[in-house]
């Protein structure tokens, strides 16, 4: 963390292996969602970024009628389907490890999870499920702008997506402005009364339309903002079972870090980001307000719905800590489940993690600010750590 500049910093997809010409995240909206999204926001947008905002409006356009389509196919099926059994949720702070166990949870053939093209075309992929996987095989990146985890039209991605390009609000918006002053709650109980209807009207109708292509599967549903909505899904989802996943603090910072500047570089409709110190510090207090509202909410988890496992752990003992939260949580016989995963861990591994050099000033940033992280997690502090650790 050698950079405490106040001067803004520059936006370039580039360095991400991207270009101006980049379908960014907001092309799979319809129009009705784009424009819900934009409203009384106009004026935010870089000049820089017209052209990017005048393409999301186009092809916006375009994926109306899709929606319009799908409604009249398929609306009458859709009402009748029913999410059974209640969803399995990961939960965890943004880089504490949720798409390595996600991954691992959809190894197990009685499971489903949105895939990318269902996600990040949530309203109309039902109407063009053929075509879509061979638009987003041609238009996907080859891996996330944030690391080296894969993209392709069938791989397992956050219902958080299908969330925000269908207009409910949800922190993916904050991408767009990242110099606004602007409030995304994540918690459904922050948001006004219509906010909060309509926010719950869209993911339950993505949530069935998932299903429906999935019929007689338990989905498994991976987004860091679920952690803040656990009173929310138990009210619709009474026996939902929640693998909450913890990892070392300083990772989680540095991590995090990254991939905030690399989501805002490729998916902002401004120029520029805002100077380091100042995301530095909206990040620790993002964190700890994170922390703060889930361990408010936890308690009104029943203690058998819900297990507690370490990425380290993970890690160390993949099939260990996979079995023993098939077994605390009851999701069924593990032996059935073994293979597949020996499957997985057995080959190269899907990603490599990203490599961090922690420096004294983002070692003491991290200790000062995460004092209750670590106690609370068993973290220790980096001077008391064995060599082999350090």
């Amino acid at each position: 963390m050698n950079d405490q500049s106040d001067k803004p910093q520059r936006v370039n997809v580039r360095d991400y292996g991207q270009t101006p010409f980049t379908f960014r995240l907001w092309h799979g909206m319809t129009l009705d969602a784009w424009l819900r999204v934009m409203r009384g926001k106009w004026h935010l947008i870089s000049v820089r970024r017209y052209p990017l905002a005048l393409t999301i409006t186009l092809v916006s356009t375009a994926n109306l009628p899709l929606k319009l389509i799908s409604q009249a196919l398929y609306g009458r099926k859709l009402a009748k389907v029913m999410i059974d059994p209640d969803p399995v949720f990961v939960l965890g702070h943004w880089r504490s490890g949720t798409t390595w166990l996600h991954q691992l949870m959809m190894t197990d053939p009685s499971h489903a999870a949105p895939a990318a093209n269902e996600c990040f075309m949530p309203e109309t992929f039902l109407a063009a499920r053929g075509l879509l996987s061979k638009l987003l095989a041609w238009i996907l990146p080859e891996s996330r702008p944030m690391d080296n985890v894969g993209l392709a039209p069938d791989s397992a991605e956050e219902d958080e997506h299908g969330i925000a390009l269908s207009g409910a609000i949800s922190p993916l918006h904050s991408l767009m402005f990242p110099n606004a002053p602007l409030d995304f709650p994540i918690r459904i109980s922050d948001m006004t009364e219509k906010d909060a209807a309509f926010w719950r009207k869209k993911w339950l109708a993505f949530l069935r339309r998932v299903q429906f292509i999935h019929p007689d599967k338990r989905l498994v549903l991976k987004s860091p903002g679920h952690t803040l909505r656990t009173d929310e899904i138990l009210s619709h989802f009474p026996n939902a079972k929640f693998v909450h996943i913890v990892r070392d603090p300083y990772k989680i910072f540095m991590s995090s870090r990254k991939t905030q500047k690399a989501m805002q570089s490729t998916c902002a409709l401004q120029d520029h980001l805002p100077p380091e110190r100042v995301a530095i510090a909206a990040a620790i207090q993002d964190f700890l307000t994170f922390q703060e509202h889930f361990e408010a909410a936890r308690p009104n988890i029943p203690a058998d719905q819900i297990v507690t496992i370490h990425y380290e752990d993970l890690r160390a003992d993949t099939l260990g800590v996979i079995e023993k939260v098939y077994g605390d949580l009851n999701l069924g016989d593990f032996d059935l489940v073994r293979p597949s995963i020996e499957e997985l861990i057995g080959t190269p591994k899907p990603y490599q993690n990203n490599q961090y050099e922690l420096d004294a000033a983002t070692q003491k940033l991290v200790e000062d600010n995460y004092q209750s992280y670590f106690k609370r997690y068993g973290y220790l502090p980096m001077a008391q750590r064995p060599k082999s650790e350090k």
